[in-house]
């Protein structure tokens, strides 16, 4: 083999390496699908999750619809706990590309998703 082949060779194992390993060490925050189940209160122009609508202090004026609606109206999280519903924060980046492409399990299952909005 040419040194020339190995270097190649070698800088190729190298790139490789260091692409998986930062896979697992890098982390990201991964958002919720757009079809995820969302509370609106337009009184308030706030979102709130199904989880924690028992403590959100919301109106009458609500109504069910999904995350990415939510975002497109520019409403705010009504509080901290749908901020972390919403969010599911320093996730290796290996395994948000897993979550993503539907090979690994995400935080959200499909009882959260709406089938309508």
């Amino acid at each position: 083999m040419k040194k020339k082949d190995r270097k190649l060779i070698t800088g190729l194992l190298l790139t490789f390496v260091v692409l998986l390993v930062g896979g697992f060490v890098i982390p990201v925050d991964v958002g919720a699908p757009s079809d995820t189940r969302t509370i609106l209160d337009h009184s308030t122009q706030e979102y709130v999750s199904p989880l924690c609508i028992d403590e959100a202090e919301v109106t009458n004026y609500l109504q069910e619809t999904n995350y990415g609606h939510a975002l497109s109206l520019d409403y705010e999280p009504e509080s901290g706990c749908s901020v972390d519903y919403y969010q599911d924060a320093d996730v290796p980046l290996f395994m948000a590309m897993l979550q993503t492409v539907g090979i690994a399990d995400q935080k959200w299952s499909e009882e959260d998703m709406l089938e309508n909005a």
